[in-house]
């Protein structure tokens, strides 16, 4: 077996990223939160109640494309892994795929003039469509600071980027989106969700080229796996892998299931519908704050450590939310910031271990395979599907109806999607922690004796 040996696109400049280049690559995940904070905040909120379709519908479109996503995820990281053209190996995919990828955003939310059997099909294939080319844009996206720069601190900021201006699109989405459906529908839910969802397409397509332009591929691999089954068998083979692959699947399952529960919960638990912008916003200020001070952790502490720690007091502080609900908005408020505050910490630290399996997969089998390791994002898709299902179900079962006044059953459940059953998820994380082998001495070690290293 060959070891995997690092070739330079461009000899001219093998230099240090720059503070413009680190936040190009930030920017492509601005841009994919157009889609990913819309299917977390109101996807759900709008096929039930704008759309016209029950929950238990909802919940299987998106098991349905989970599926479809354990074949085109890994598909997709094989392709990327073996693409080679004059605009570098990943950076291809943001410049040809993110057209599609807007202007399906804005089919997406668009309501058609079709019958109810008519409109099912159309969410399904919009659907599916829209999380194919995801798909093809942010597995390569992800896969990039591979590319960028060889240096672990470098590709460590590159992910602080991406983070910060996530969230920071997240705050901008989640205050936003509703008061811009209302004054661009003038009344009319389905003509403003479509309005502004073409305004946010257009804006995922410039923003994406800007990334397209502002980064470059130095690095790739002069010795890629021939074989995909090869390369998938190299991941399968990672123990690391797999419990980070539960460990998603419970964070996007219940972690981050009151972000599309909070619509729910302050226009039927509550009764102030105008108000959940505002609490979103706030939520993912607070958010972005975490994301900073993750900064300050991550120089002192082991990654692994981090992860149990912020994951207890995640569950803490959502669990606290089931009484704050009812003790005014200032409590509820608290609650919610510093739930919000912790998961800033939890989503970067997650980013970065998944970096760290990249490496530990290279370190065992001498090849590396970045785009199919990049796919352990299905999981995350994955996890949000099932929480979809999960709310879908629950809906059904206790009697969910739109745009009527809920019972008390489904109230108490509202606020338990609020709090506790995401609470349970954090402590399954934290759990999974405390068998996960990749501390950072131990990656220090595997990064001394990868094949790649210095």
């Amino acid at each position: 077996m060959k070891p995997v040996s690092w070739t330079p696109i461009d000899d001219k400049d093998v230099s240090m990223l720059n503070v413009q280049e680190k936040l190009s690559y930030g920017l492509g995940d601005f841009a994919s939160a157009f889609t990913w904070a819309s299917l977390s905040l109101y996807l759900m909120y709008f096929y039930t109640d704008v759309f016209g379709i029950s929950p238990a519908l909802v919940g299987t479109l998106f098991l349905v494309t989970r599926l479809w996503d354990a074949v085109t995820d890994p598909a997709v990281g094989l392709l990327a892994d073996r693409t080679r053209t004059r605009f570098g190996r990943l950076r291809p995919y943001l410049l040809f795929f993110s057209l599609p990828l807007g202007a399906m955003l804005a089919l997406t939310f668009t309501t058609p003039a079709l019958s109810e059997n008519g409109r099912i099909i159309y969410a399904f294939v919009t659907y599916i469509t829209l999380m194919g080319l995801y798909t093809l844009v942010n597995i390569p996206y992800s896969a990039l600071p591979v590319s960028m720069t060889t240096d672990n601190d470098e590709r460590r900021q590159l992910t602080n980027y991406r983070m910060l201006l996530s969230y920071i699109a997240f705050v901008v989405i989640s205050y936003a989106t509703l008061p811009l459906v209302g004054w661009l529908g003038d009344g009319d839910e389905q003509r403003g969700f479509a309005l502004t969802y073409a305004l946010y397409g257009a804006i995922t397509f410039a923003v994406f080229l800007l990334t397209f332009k502002g980064v470059r591929e130095r690095y790739v691999e002069g010795d890629s796996a021939s074989n995909p089954l090869e390369s998938l068998a190299h991941i399968a083979r990672a123990r690391p892998f797999w419990i980070m692959f539960a460990t998603s699947i419970l964070i996007f399952t219940l972690m981050l299931m009151p972000d599309s529960a909070a619509i729910y919960f302050f226009k039927y638990y509550l009764g102030k519908e105008s108000s959940v912008s505002l609490f979103l916003a706030m939520g993912y200020a607070s958010m972005v704050a975490g994301v900073i001070f993750n900064q300050l952790v991550m120089r002192r502490f082991c990654k692994r450590r981090v992860m149990i720690g912020a994951n207890l007091a995640y569950g803490v502080a959502l669990a606290s939310f089931f009484m704050a609900a009812d003790l005014g908005a200032a409590f509820y408020f608290a609650a919610f910031m510093a739930a919000k505050f912790i998961n800033g910490i939890i989503a970067p630290t997650m980013w970065a271990m998944v970096g760290d399996i990249a490496d530990y997969v290279e370190y065992q089998s001498g090849r590396r395979a970045t785009g199919t390791t990049s796919a352990v994002t299905f999981s995350h898709k994955f996890g949000m599907s099932i929480g979809g299902l999960v709310t879908g179900v629950l809906f059904s079962i206790y009697g969910y109806t739109p745009n009527t006044e809920q019972s008390e059953t489904v109230l108490v459940l509202i606020k338990s999607m609020m709090s506790v059953l995401p609470a349970v998820g954090a402590l399954g994380v934290a759990a999974l922690m405390l068998i996960y082998p990749l501390g950072d001495r131990r990656m220090a070690e595997i990064r001394t004796a990868k094949p790649t290293a210095a």
